[in-house]
């Protein structure tokens, strides 16, 4: 199956590469504080990941990536030393549900499909969260690989295996677009071709495994020779 030199299956990252998670929390930490929101939204993130990489250690129950956003929510305002009511603690975590996607997204998303590519999501994420944020994208992808399925987040090599699960595939078939650097050594310790939407100039966390390809936003895939 498959052709030289064309993917026929391209996965996302969804969390970094695909949407925007600072700019989309942003307002919702504003409106309930008047801390300093960025560092805040980082903290949060910067936790979140540490449970996920805590629950891939503990084994073999994944914590849901939901309760990951939680247990990293409460970690983080009791840090800040910070106590917000339960209508702005709902409407931190309901953010997650309604993030917003990069500009240039959709009109990638839609240019690859046209192309002939099959599109699926591989994240960290819960199933359902999963679906509710495709919402915000052109009815463009036929698969959802999630962590959920798999058991383990990422780096975990179980998730990276899900495409090859699903579909005959081989390794030269597929193109994991990747969000971040954790992202980018997993996909290529997992033997996959990956492409690293880098837009804010990450160092790769080690430099036998570099990504193929490296751009500045999503727009680079579509320079991509397939």
């Amino acid at each position: 199956m498959g052709r030289s030199r064309f993917f026929l299956l391209i996965t996302f990252d969804v969390y970094t590469a695909l949407f925007d998670i600072e700019g989309s929390l942003l307002p919702v930490v504003n409106e309930v504080s008047n801390m300093d929101a960025l560092s805040f939204i980082r903290a949060w993130r910067s936790k979140q990941l540490e449970y996920a990489l805590i629950s891939n250690s503990l084994g073999p129950v994944r914590i849901p990536f939901e309760e990951l956003t939680r247990r990293s929510l409460d970690d983080t305002l009791f840090r800040h030393k910070l106590t917000v009511t339960a209508a702005a603690y709902d409407s931190l975590m309901r953010a997650w549900l309604s993030l917003s996607p990069w500009g240039e997204a959709a009109e990638v998303l839609t240019s690859l499909k046209v192309r002939g590519h099959i599109l699926g999501l591989l994240s960290n994420g819960d199933t359902a969260l999963l679906h509710e944020l495709m919402k915000k994208l052109p009815p463009v992808f036929e698969y959802v690989f999630s962590s959920e399925q798999a058991g383990y987040y990422k780096p975990h090599p179980s998730i990276y295996e899900l495409p090859f699960q699903t579909l005959d595939l081989r390794g030269v078939d597929l193109l994991h677009v990747a969000g971040s650097p954790t992202d980018v050594l997993g996909a290529k310790s997992a033997g996959l071709r990956c492409a690293w939407s880098n837009r804010f100039g990450q160092p790769y966390l080690d430099l036998n495994l570099r990504a193929d390809h490296e751009m500045k936003d999503l727009r680079g895939v579509l320079r991509i020779p397939t």
